[in-house]
């Protein structure tokens, strides 16, 4: 372990004692009764958090601007890495982070996709490494370990959290259908929460899906669950790297006008997705709902970046980010049902506070 690593993670771990006390005040929560919760509480000094609020790692959108942020802030920023990143993208990104920060952070990785950039990842002192859509390998889980690094997994079930926790995982993330993006569950937050947490007994349970404001947040603690895990709440702030014209949409949408489908599959064939109501989505359903090869308007170009000259296709498995330029409100507008929430973007600073000030006064 070279030492660039060995002190940053020194740095992660003195914040974590004591709730990370030294570097910030007394929270608002030791007026409550019942805010944080013990395992919650647990959480918050495990990994030196002010709040048990970890952002989603959301692909190219989880920004180091994002994760600076949140970490900073007092919860636990995550870049992602997404199906097409580069190496040479994904070093920098962890790069930027880690020059942002002394705090912890996630790199986020979707089995779906060979994690090839891990070893990278891992030897420039990501300090957690957090999984969905899959269990990591022997092999992957061995060079976590070796690097000295956390890695939580994302769940949608008990089975599915027996086999994580038997490779190791230092925390679980159980995801319900209400979450945005790719949804690998397949019932509601609240039906498989329980059996999640039960199944975990004292490794910490991050809740998702549908959360995006202090009672939603409370709600989950109540439940047992020791943190949670936002995703389209963090979306609709300004260090996201999400394209403006998406960041409104979420901020004017409902919880009806979200739909789970397998609509923008080009790039993850089959795997479901919560996203708005857009043309895109309804002129295939009005076509019945075609598979590949039949959709109408198959092809279409609809959108360019601007920087790297590459084309958005259609029915592509990728939301728009901010330096997209043409028919961005046509192309993948991932988003959860908590969007009725949120109706406006913030820094992310100022969301972390607002959503636990909200989480202690709720009732």
């Amino acid at each position: 372990m070279s030492s660039e690593r060995r002190e940053f993670l020194r740095q992660a771990t003195v914040a974590a004692a004591g709730l990370g006390a030294s570097a910030f005040p007394v929270a608002a929560q030791q007026r409550s009764a019942t805010m944080p919760t013990p395992r919650a509480s647990a959480l918050m000094a495990a990994f030196g958090l002010r709040y048990p609020i970890f952002c989603a790692g959301f692909g190219n959108s989880a920004t180091p601007e994002l994760a600076i942020a949140v970490s900073n802030g007092g919860g636990l920023g995550a870049i992602g890495t997404g199906s097409s990143a580069s190496a040479d993208e994904v070093r920098t990104r962890v790069t930027r982070t880690r020059s942002g920060t002394s705090r912890p952070f996630a790199v986020n990785y979707l089995l779906a996709f060979d994690p090839v950039t891990l070893p990278m990842v891992l030897d420039l002192g990501a300090p957690i490494i957090q999984f969905a859509w899959g269990i990591p390998s022997a092999e992957a889980v061995a060079a976590i370990r070796k690097a000295g690094a956390k890695m939580g997994i994302q769940t949608s079930s008990a089975a599915g959290a027996r086999r994580a926790l038997d490779v190791g995982s230092d925390y679980l993330i159980c995801q319900g259908t209400e979450a945005g993006g790719h949804v690998q569950a397949t019932k509601a937050l609240y039906e498989i929460l329980p059996g999640v947490i039960e199944e975990a007994k004292t490794v910490p349970v991050l809740a998702a899906g549908g959360i995006a404001n202090g009672a939603h947040i409370r709600r989950a603690l109540l439940a047992g669950a020791s943190g949670v895990l936002i995703g389209t709440r963090f979306v609709a702030t300004k260090e996201a790297g999400a394209h403006d014209e998406y960041k409104g949409a979420i901020t004017r949408a409902k919880a009806a006008d979200t739909v789970l489908t397998v609509c923008f599959q080009d790039g993850w064939p089959n795997a479901p997705h919560r996203a708005l109501r857009n043309r895109t989505l309804d002129i295939w359903e009005a076509a019945g709902c075609p598979p590949a090869g039949k959709r109408p308007g198959e092809g279409d170009i609809v959108a360019t970046n601007a920087i790297t000259g590459a084309s958005k296709h259609r029915y592509g498995a990728i939301h728009p980010g901010r330096d997209d330029h043409g028919a961005i409100m046509e192309m993948a507008l991932f988003a959860g049902q908590g969007v009725d929430a949120i109706r406006d973007i913030p820094s992310a600073g100022e969301l972390l506070s607002r959503l636990w000030k909200e989480c202690l006064g709720a009732r």
